[in-house]
Order: C-alpha cells, then sequence, then structure tokens
C-alpha cells in the first residue's frame, strides 16, 4: 500500500513538474513572438518610411530623450579606457581655448555671448558649453572631439589635430563656465603671426 500511495504521489509530482515546464516553454516561446512581431513591425515602420527625418520637425519625444542617452552611453563606455595626460594648467586652456575659438565657437557658442543660432539648429542641437556644463567628462570630450558623432554635425577632429591639442580643447571646454581671468583675457587677444 505504501508503494502504490508513493508512486500515485510520484505520478501526480511528475505532472505538476511537467505542467510547469511546459508552462515555461509557452512563456519562452510567448516572448520571442512577441519580440520577433516587434522587430518586424520597426523594419517595416523605417523600411516604409514612416519616420520623420526633416531636420526642421519636431523630433518625437521618444527620439529626443533616446537619442542623447544612447550618444552619450557610448561615449562613456568607449572612453573608460582613455587615460588623461597631466596638462600644464593656464597654458593647455590658453592653446585649447584658441582652437575652440577658431574652430568650435560656430555650433557651440562663445564663452559670455548669447547661444550660437547656427548649433541650435542641429538634432541633437549642438551642445552651448558656455551656458550649461558638459555633462561629459575631460576623457569623454576628447573622445567626441577625436572621433565626432555619427549623423549629428559633429565631425572628427583627429585628421585635423594632434591628441595633445584635442586634450587641450577639451580641458578648456570643462572649464569654459569657470575660466580663470588671465586665459578669458588671452584667448580673446589675437594670436601673434608667428604662433600660427
Amino acid at each position: 500500500m505504501t508503494s502504490a500511495s508513493s508512486q500515485a504521489q510520484g505520478s501526480r509530482h511528475g505532472q505538476s513538474t511537467h505542467g510547469r515546464g511546459a508552462a515555461v516553454k509557452q512563456l519562452i516561446a510567448g516572448s520571442l513572438c512577441a519580440l520577433a512581431l516587434l522587430a518586424v513591425t520597426a523594419a517595416a515602420y523605417l523600411a516604409l518610411g514612416c519616420m520623420e527625418v526633416a531636420a526642421d520637425a519636431k523630433p518625437a519625444a521618444w527620439e529626443a530623450g533616446l537619442m542623447p542617452s544612447a550618444v552619450h552611453a557610448s561615449v562613456r563606455r568607449r572612453a573608460a579606457a582613455i587615460r588623461r595626460p597631466l596638462l600644464d594648467g593656464d597654458t593647455a586652456l590658453v592653446a585649447g581655448g584658441r582652437l575652440y575659438m577658431k574652430d568650435c565657437v560656430g555650433c557651440h557658442g562663445a564663452p559670455g555671448k548669447p547661444p550660437s543660432d547656427y548649433g541650435v539648429t542641429f538634432f541633437p542641437p549642438a551642445p552651448q558649453f558656455s551656458h550649461a556644463a558638459s555633462r561629459y567628462s575631460q576623457a569623454e570630450l576628447f573622445w567626441v572631439a577625436k572621433h565626432g558623432i555619427r549623423m549629428s554635425g559633429m565631425y572628427p577632429q583627429a585628421p585635423h589635430y594632434s591628441d595633445a591639442d584635442l586634450w587641450c580643447l577639451a580641458a578648456f571646454i570643462g572649464r569654459i563656465g569657470n575660466l580663470p581671468p588671465a586665459v578669458a583675457k588671452a584667448i580673446r587677444a589675437p594670436s601673434s603671426p608667428a604662433a600660427n
């Protein structure tokens, strides 16, 4: 009797375990089908031209929220291993400031001036460094300057400037809202022809 009773319990336990296993398989299969449907829907949305791409149209809220977050996460990941060199204080800031005033001010705005009308027309808008602190670290600023950001108007500077120049630029941008007076004065003064 004991043996028959334990066989019956074992049989019920086996059915119970089998039932849970089938439920888990159905859950996994349903999840995979949902993901496949989502992928097909997204592909159709893009392939049929439903996504707004006009630069003068306001982006959807999900796009405006997703893109900057995705870009920052990608830059943070790629710049994590970069080691910042020791820079020579005000000398590096002046060198970076002159580079900024020469090549960056048109899109990113000048220190102490109103935001760039041109830079805010981009999508995403070019950061106005003199009006808002950068959310990027110095290594991240260096990485962005060196490699650019695809499809944003921020092209790579590596073909035009050395790493040392780009580190000076990153240092300047990192301090643009709190420049030492001597640096602010030096970047506004025209550089001598011998320096060019």
